[in-house]
C-alpha cells in the first residue's frame, strides 16, 4: 500500500474498528459478568457452599488446562491474520484459519481425554472428579473457538466473540441452574449436584462453537480489507513456515498466560492440603474436615467472583489492542503505534484505579447486598485485601497484549514466573499461620510483582513512554475522592435505609464523583473523545457546557 489515500483509509478503518470493537466487547463482557454473577450466586444458593468448592476445583482444573491449551492461540491467529491482511494475501488468511483449526481440533480431543482418563489425579478433593468428568469436553469446544476467535480478533471483528460469548453466558446460567436445581430435587449428593451445575459450562461451550462456525461461514473478509488495492498476493505462505510461525508466537504466549491459572491448581493443592492439616486438630472425621476447608476455599471463591468483575472492562482493550498494533506496525505507522499504546495504558488505569478503591472501601457492603451477613464478615477481609491487586491485574493484561503485539512475547512468561513463585511460597509458609488470609496476601503480592517486571520491560524494550502524572496520579487521586464518596454516602445512607439500597446508593454517588474528577483534573482530554465513534462529539459539547473539559490538558 503505497498511495497516501490507501495509508489514510487503512490507518481510519483501523482506528474506527479498534474503538468500536473495543465497545463492544467492553457492553457484552458487562453483560456476561453480570450473567455469571447471578450464576455464582444462585448456583451457591442451591448446592451451598460445600457443593460451590468442588464445583470451583473442577472449574479450576478445566482453566488450567484450556489455557494450557489454548491461551496464545487467538492471540497468535490474530497476529499472522492481522499481517496478512495488513499485507492484502487473503490465501495466507485461509490458510492460518484451516492449519489451526485441524491442530487445535487434535488438541481439544487429546486434552479432553486428558481430563476424563485423569480425573481422580487432577481433583483437589476425591469427590470433585465428577464435575471434572463433566466438564471434560468444553475443552475441545473452546479449542475450536479459540480458532474462531483469533480469526475475527484478526480482522478486529469482534461482534463475533461478543455474541458468542454471550450465548455461552445465558446457555450456563440457564442450563446449569436447572440441572443444579434438578440434582438437588432429585436427592443427588452434593457433589453430583455441583457436577450437574457445571454441565450448563459445557452445553454453553457447544452452542458458542456452533454459532461461530455459522459467522465463519457468512463472514466476507474482503469488506474489511476496502482500503487494499493493486493484485492479491495469490502465492501462499508454505504451511510449513506458517506452522513454524503459529507455534512459535502461540507456545511463548501460552507459557505465559498458562502459569498463572496452572498455579491456581497447584494453590489449590496446597491451599486445601495446609487447610486440611490445620483443621485436623479441630476435627477427627475425615469428611467432616473436608467439608470445612470445601466451605472456606468456597468463601474465597465467592471473593474471587467480585475481584475478576472489574477487569472486564480492560480485557476488550487488550484484546482489540493486539492486532490493531500489530498491523499498524507491519505498515510501518511508529507514530501511531505509540500513541495508542499510550492511550491504551492511561484508558487501562482511569478504569482501573477506582475500581480498585472503591472494592476496597465498599468490600462488606457489596457482599452483605448478597449473601448472608455471616458470609460478607468473612469474606469482606479477604476481599479488601486483594481489591489492590485489581490495578495490577488490569495493567499486566493490557502490558502483555503490548509485548506482544510488540514482538516481544517471550518477555511475560518471565515476569508471571517470577510472581507465581513468589504466591507460591507464600500459599505453602503463610497458610499455616494466618489461614485463608494467606490466599489473598499472595495474590496481591503476585500481581504486584508481575505488573513491575512488564512495565519494566515495556520501557527497555518496547519504548513505551510513561508520564506517571497524566497516567497514574490524576486517576488515583480521583480514585481516592471516588472511594471516600462511597463509603462516607453509603455509611450515612445505612443509618436509615437497607444496606442494599445504601450501597447502590454509594456506588453511584462514587461514580458521579470520579467522572467529575478526571475531567476536572484534565486526566482526558477533548481530541481522546472525539475519537470514540458516534457519541464523541456529543459528549464533547456537553462536557463543554458544564466547564469540564478543558482541551490545553492534553498537551502537557
Amino acid at each position: 500500500m503505497t498511495d497516501k489515500s490507501n495509508v489514510d483509509k487503512a490507518i481510519k478503518s483501523s482506528t474506527r474498528l479498534f474503538i468500536s470493537g473495543t465497545l463492544i466487547l467492553t457492553v457484552f463482557n458487562l453483560i456476561n459478568k453480570v450473567l455469571g454473577l447471578f450464576f455464582k450466586i444462585e448456583i451457591l444458593n442451591i448446592i451451598g457452599e460445600e457443593g460451590n468448592g468442588y464445583f470451583n476445583q473442577a472449574h479450576n482444573v478445566y482453566t488450567t488446562l484450556y489455557m494450557i491449551s489454548t491461551a496464545g492461540l487467538p492471540t497468535a491467529v490474530a497476529m499472522m491474520v492481522s499481517e496478512a491482511r495488513a499485507r492484502g494475501n487473503f490465501a495466507d488468511m485461509k490458510r492460518i484459519y484451516r492449519m489451526a483449526l485441524a491442530l487445535f481440533s487434535v488438541v481439544g480431543v487429546v486434552g479432553t481425554v486428558f481430563m476424563i482418563a485423569f480425573s481422580d489425579v487432577l481433583a483437589g478433593t476425591q469427590s470433585a472428579s465428577a464435575a471434572i468428568n463433566f466438564i471434560a469436553p468444553t475443552l475441545f469446544f473452546m479449542c475450536i473457538v479459540s480458532v474462531l476467535r483469533g480469526y475475527f480478533q484478526g480482522f478486529q471483528v469482534m461482534t463475533p466473540t461478543a455474541v458468542s460469548e454471550f450465548i455461552e453466558s445465558l446457555s450456563k446460567l440457564v442450563i446449569g441452574i436447572a440441572c443444579a436445581a434438578w440434582a438437588i430435587a432429585d436427592g443427588q449428593p452434593v457433589y453430583m449436584a455441583a457436577a450437574y451445575a457445571i454441565l450448563g459450562i459445557t452445553i454453553g461451550a457447544g452452542l458458542e462453537m456452533i454459532f461461530l462456525f455459522i459467522c465463519k461461514l457468512l463472514f466476507r473478509e474482503r469488506r474489511y480489507c476496502e482500503y487494499i488495492e493493486g493484485p492479491e498476493i495469490s502465492a501462499p505462505t508454505p504451511r510449513r513456515s506458517i506452522l513454524k510461525r503459529l507455534v512459535m508466537l502461540a507456545v511463548p504466549i501460552t507459557l505465559s498466560a498458562s502459569l498463572m491459572p496452572f498455579s491456581e491448581m497447584l494453590n489449590m493443592k496446597i491451599l486445601t492440603a495446609r487447610l486440611t492439616e490445620m483443621y485436623s486438630a479441630f476435627y477427627s472425621s475425615a469428611s467432616e474436615i473436608e467439608s470445612v476447608v470445601n466451605t472456606i476455599y468456597g468463601n474465597w471463591s465467592m471473593c474471587l467472583t467480585f475481584f475478576d468483575l472489574p477487569p472486564v472492562l480492560i480485557y476488550p482493550i487488550a484484546y482489540s489492542l493486539v492486532p490493531m498494533i500489530k498491523s499498524t506496525l507491519t505498515r510501518g505507522d511508529r507514530e501511531r503505534a505509540d500513541t495508542f499504546m499510550n492511550l491504551s495504558i492511561r484508558v487501562a488505569a482511569i478504569l482501573a484505579i477506582p475500581c480498585s478503591f472503591g472494592m476496597a472501601a465498599m468490600a462488606k457492603p457489596i457482599l452483605r447486598t448478597i449473601y448472608s451477613e455471616s458470609t460478607a464478615e468473612s469474606g469482606a477481609p479477604l476481599l479488601a485485601i486483594i481489591s489492590p491487586a485489581i490495578f495490577f491485574v488490569c495493567m499486566l493484561s493490557v502490558s502483555n497484549a503490548l509485548l506482544q503485539a510488540g514482538g516481544h512475547e517471550r518477555l511475560p512468561m518471565i515476569s508471571i514466573a517470577a510472581g507465581v513463585v513468589i504466591k507460591l511460597l507464600i500459599i505453602n509458609f503463610l497458610t499455616p499461620v494466618i489461614g485463608i488470609y494467606a490466599a489473598a496476601v499472595s495474590t496481591l503480592v503476585c500481581y504486584f510483582v508481575v505488573t513491575a517486571l512488564n512495565t519494566f520491560f515495556l520501557i527497555k524494550y518496547v519504548g513505551v513512554k510513561l508520564s506517571f502524572k497524566k497516567m497514574f496520579l490524576r486517576p488515583i487521586i480521583a480514585g481516592v475522592l471516588c472511594a471516600a464518596a462511597a463509603y462516607g454516602v453509603y455509611s450515612l445512607c445505612d443509618l436509615y435505609i437497607s444496606n442494599a439500597i445504601s450501597t447502590f446508593i454509594g456506588i453511584g454517588a462514587a461514580v458521579i464523583v470520579y467522572v467529575v474528577a478526571i475531567f476536572l483534573t484534565g486526566t482526558v482530554s477533548e481530541e481522546e473523545l472525539l475519537m470514540i465513534p458516534n457519541i464523541g462529539e456529543k459528549a464533547v459539547r456537553v462536557l463543554k457546557k458544564l466547564h469540564l473539559l478543558r482541551r490545553e490538558k492534553s498537551r502537557e
